[in-house]
């Protein structure tokens, strides 16, 4: 049941003000137990049985249980995800959805956008589990509630808040490789307030991001840190005002691509150093007992980057995003069936300089329009348009359909998608980077239309859950690199594939879930595109031993790829293939009392050597242990 349900008198009186409409018949009482609810999908909270798209929700608890403290690593067991790092911990890290680039996936942080404001990717390398309440990646074309980037879909991220009168905790952990982690966090919950202040601080000497089969010894540490602040007033019952803010220092070292395939990857003194500042102030305003909302926000995202070698700095670049978004949505019910209407404005510049251009921006005002309907519970459908205007570029259109149908007597639903979506040039691709890397201006958007169709079903008394889900999605005017500079790429690019998830308890103590992903991405002349593996599995085992005792085992395998080298001399670039591989972690924690734990996990139990990125060696093997103190 959606969780904005209130009497039919409330429904009606707004319809009165506004000289709508009148008379609708009553709805179920409000104390009913609601499940879990998902906002990605429609910018507004929906159980997810009732979304047509795509998603998957990873919760702190499963971080917690696995023990993942960087999010990209979580995101490796969700359908349609493919994560590369080019090295240890700290390096350039990139997810793939659906075989699309890693700069056609939107990523948020409490409402944040957080993609490089110069239209690029997200690099997941410093984005440490700080105290995050659940991930939820919305699979599809989804420029119309999200705008440009949104090609393979949205991944975000989203952060707790306090729920207590007083809470603190803290953890601290170290391992192999002189690793060591701490976090901690304090807040507290009152009748109009809730504030949560918490921090996490990461250190490690790592190895080798080159393969240390190829001749690459040097070990590559990397320190980050990172602080945040969320937190909200409620001067009135209908009124919410809310704070996020949080900061992200990481200095990382690496080493320099320089081509070729025997040897692509040099031992360097090179060093990265960013920050990263997120900023987002919210309003919220319900009126008529909750059935018209109206939110008010505005947020600012800094990336400040800077390399360096043998202590000369090389290169430094300085970006940010300006962001004002306007949304309105309106609940109503009647006679069985409910309706939302969502109204979105919002305008965003993106500006960046480096050493190599001075400042450049783009910006954009999207328009959108959103409407869900219900009917008795079982058939949930969503059509929603948008219209960007584009300062660079034309102004653009998307447009998506969902579905969803339950059979509650058979434990079965049905859901569907189409979607179109769009991709804006980044500043990078328009004005270069490098003295051997040239930008070109005449670029066009990128843009894609797709649709997905799958079936769930619970089985077992609702112990077995299985999902299984088509999908093909195409991409006009890709960009692609063409010796020392970029070009759309003529015809047609696509994605396809089958994602397939099931999660079971096995027996009152044992639980288990398993993803797995085929996907097909090929560009306009049939040549399989980089670092998307046609076969991703993951499976995980959860075992409550006692009331104190949990262990968890997780299992994941990355089929071969094709990733690019190129000729140091020419700047030609050509395929080279990597070998599949299969990673397996082991975690156990021990419940000592009610405020204390300990924990200790192995990383690459097996010690498997591979690649995920050409030259750059993987997850060497690790063993970590900690402690974990909550009050």
């Amino acid at each position: 049941m959606n969780a904005r349900r209130i009497t039919a008198y409330r429904f009606i009186q707004p319809f009165v003000a506004l000289g709508l409409l009148a008379g609708f018949g009553d709805v179920a009482p409000a104390q009913e137990e609601l499940p879990e609810l998902v906002v990605t999908a429609t910018r507004v909270p929906i159980p997810a049985e009732q979304s047509g798209s795509a998603i998957t929700v990873v919760t702190g608890q499963d971080l917690e249980q696995r023990q993942i403290w960087v999010v990209a690593d979580a995101l490796r067991d969700v359908p349609g995800a493919a994560v590369s790092r080019s090295g240890g911990p700290g390096a350039l890290t990139e997810v793939y959805l659906r075989g699309a680039e890693s700069n056609q996936t939107l990523v948020l942080v409490d409402g944040v956008e957080v993609n490089h404001p110069d239209g690029g990717a997200f690099d997941f390398n410093s984005l440490l589990d700080l105290e995050v309440e659940r991930i939820e990646v919305l699979r599809g074309p989804q420029s119309v509630l999200w705008g440009s980037s949104a090609i393979g879909g949205v991944i975000n991220i989203v952060t707790r808040r306090a729920e207590r009168p007083l809470q603190a905790s803290a953890r601290l952990e170290a391992g192999s490789f002189a690793t060591w982690q701490a976090a901690g966090s304090v807040g507290g919950r009152g009748e109009r307030y809730d504030a949560l202040l918490s921090g996490a601080w990461f250190d490690t000497d790592g190895w080798s991001a080159g393969s240390d089969w190829r001749g690459n010894g040097e070990d590559d540490g990397t320190t980050i840190g990172s602080l945040q602040f969320k937190g909200s007033v409620h001067p009135r019952d209908d009124l919410e005002l809310s704070l996020i803010e949080r900061y992200t220092h990481n200095r990382s070292d690496f080493d320099a691509f320089v081509g070729g395939d025997r040897r692509p990857v040099l031992d360097s003194d090179d060093r990265a150093d960013n920050r990263q500042n997120l900023l987002r102030l919210q309003g919220r305003l319900s009126l008529f007992g909750g059935a018209w909302e109206h939110l008010l926000g505005a947020a600012r995202y800094d990336l400040d980057s800077k390399t360096e070698n043998a202590g000369v700095e090389t290169f430094d670049s300085t970006s940010h995003s300006n962001q004002i978004d306007y949304q309105s949505n309106y609940f109503l019910s009647a006679l069985g069936t409910e309706h939302t209407l969502t109204f979105l404005v919002k305008d965003k510049q993106d500006e960046a300089r480096n050493t190599y251009f001075a400042s450049n921006s783009i910006r954009n005002t999207g328009v959108a329009l959103h409407y869900g309907f219900g009917l008795e519970e079982r058939l949930f459908l969503t059509a929603g348009a948008r219209h960007d205007f584009n300062d660079r570029f034309d102004d653009a259109d998307t447009y998506r359909l969902t579905t969803a149908y339950l059979w509650p007597d058979l434990g079965a639903r049905l859901h569907a998608s189409y979607g179109t979506a769009v991709k804006n040039p980044t500043l990078t691709e328009l004005f270069g980077f490098s003295g051997d890397f040239q930008g070109n201006p005449d670029l066009r958007p990128e843009e894609s239309r797709g649709f997905d169709i799958g079936w769930e079903q619970v089985l077992f008394d609702r112990r077995l859950r299985l999902d299984v889900t088509g999908f093909d999605n195409r991409i006009d005017n890709i960009i692609v690199g063409a010796g020392r500079t970029v070009v759309n790429l003529p015809g047609e690019s696509r994605a396809r594939g089958v994602e397939v998830s099931a999660s079971a308890e096995l027996t009152p103590d044992l639980s288990g879930t398993l993803a797995y992903t085929y996907t097909d991405a090929q560009d306009s002349q049939d040549r399989d595109l980089p670092r998307r593996p046609r076969h991703l599995v993951s499976l995980n085992l959860n075992y409550r031993a006692s009331d104190r005792v949990n262990l968890d085992l997780a299992a994941r395998h990355s089929g071969s790829v094709t990733d690019t080298a190129f000729d140091p001399e020419t700047f030609a670039a050509y395929p080279v293939k990597l070998d599949g591989y299969t990673l397996v972690n082991l975690a156990a924690r021990y419940q000592v009392d009610d405020r204390w734990q300990v924990y200790g996990r192995i990383e690459n139990l097996f010690d498997e050597r591979y690649e995920a990125v050409l030259g750059y060696g993987g997850v060497e093997r690790g063993i970590y242990l900690g402690a974990r103190y909550q009050f």
